[in-house]
């Protein structure tokens, strides 16, 4: 079987670089690009392989073998893009600098070769994982698909996670000689009248996370671990106090007390993850930092996010590590971008009427 004029054509180099060039490509590449950008964002990334398995079960395996659960780092990705730059190279060398066309769209069509650029060489040589650690332990280990080494060790000085203000708390106070209870919010330091103005009730101290230590009441931490209210109440026969627990309602409860209270503490709002950091080289610690959400740690070309905590281990601070080499490559991408359609404007406003 001997092959036609036609086949050989079809299969001969010019014919692909003549594709290579072609506009056409171009509507195939960016659908597909679109389309795994838009699984990339319904699909969370770069999570641990338990956290897939849990969700998915059986199909775990084809999320990972298909590299899903980290697209923007698979290969079929970064082999589109740099498919997408080969093409509007050889786009741009046909129709801009092979025929001498305007040198502000070639600037323009310069531009978003130097993002992709970038692109690809944060999807080949950048890093990216999570590093746990608890108050008092040290690391150099990033945990990821796959994990790397820093070249320097982190260790966790000490965590703290702050709350906004201390809110309105619910209190019901009842009176079982007489027979009624009632309702009202109170803020500590404030005080509230019940029963028409005869009762009143004063929040005297708040902890929201009672101990006892050597010197009497106090707070461990501001979480809301052991929410306690210290409380005055008053009326035509006196005053008398009462502790109110919310996770302990019948503890410290006086049977000689007129009136029994309930408590439901305000609910906390987290206000801000806050991890005191130190690193060390060669033994010795080369800097102290604080980081928190939006203030993120940089060092030797990695950045350090504060990424999370454990709720049930108030020690306990996720960050996240990442190593973007392109970003600089990006960075410059947009400003000649920037000055590519500057250039354009300036020179659409100069053309005579």
């Amino acid at each position: 079987m001997t092959n036609s004029p036609h086949n050989k054509e079809s299969l001969s180099p010019q014919r692909g670089a003549k594709l290579l060039a072609s506009p056409r490509l171009l509507y195939w590449l960016l659908p597909a690009i679109t389309l795994l950008s838009v699984a990339g964002t319904l699909m969370p990334q770069g999570e641990p392989a338990a956290w897939y398995a849990e969700r998915f079960g059986a199909w775990a395996g084809l999320v990972a073998l298909c590299r899903l659960d980290d697209i923007y780092h698979s290969g079929l990705f970064t082999f589109l893009l740099g498919l997408l730059g080969l093409n509007l190279a050889l786009c741009t060398w046909q129709r801009q600098i092979h025929k001498g066309a305007r040198r502000d769209v070639l600037l323009t069509h310069i531009s978003i070769l130097t993002i992709l650029a970038g692109g690809m060489v944060t999807g080949i040589w950048g890093q990216r994982g999570s590093l746990p650690l608890v108050v008092g332990e040290t690391k150099d280990h990033v945990e990821g698909k796959p994990g790397f080494s820093l070249p320097f060790a982190v260790k966790l000085e000490d965590f703290r996670i702050e709350y906004h203000g201390s809110g309105s708390h619910r209190v019901t106070l009842a009176s079982a000689q007489e027979g009624w209870s009632e309702t009202a919010e109170i803020q500590p330091g404030g005080s509230v009248r019940l029963r028409g103005g005869s009762v009143q009730v004063r929040a005297l101290d708040y902890y929201p996370d009672f101990v006892l230590d050597v010197s009497g009441p106090a707070t461990k931490s501001q979480a809301p671990n052991n929410p306690a209210l210290r409380l005055e109440i008053s009326d035509s026969q006196g005053a008398e106090k009462h502790w109110a627990f919310a996770k302990f309602p019948d503890f410290h409860a006086d049977p000689k007390h007129r009136y029994q209270v309930a408590y439901e503490p305000a609910e906390g709002r987290i206000k801000q993850f806050r991890s005191e950091v130190s690193l060390i080289e060669n033994g010795f610690i080369a800097a102290r930092s604080a980081l928190h959400v939006n203030k993120p740690l940089r060092w030797k070309g990695y950045t350090l996010y504060q990424a999370g905590y454990d709720p049930e281990n108030p020690s306990f601070s996720s960050l996240l590590v990442s190593r973007d080499p392109g970003v600089p490559v990006v960075y410059a991408g947009f400003l000649l971008l920037t000055a590519g359609l500057a250039w354009t404007f300036v020179r659409g406003m100069r053309r005579p009427a």
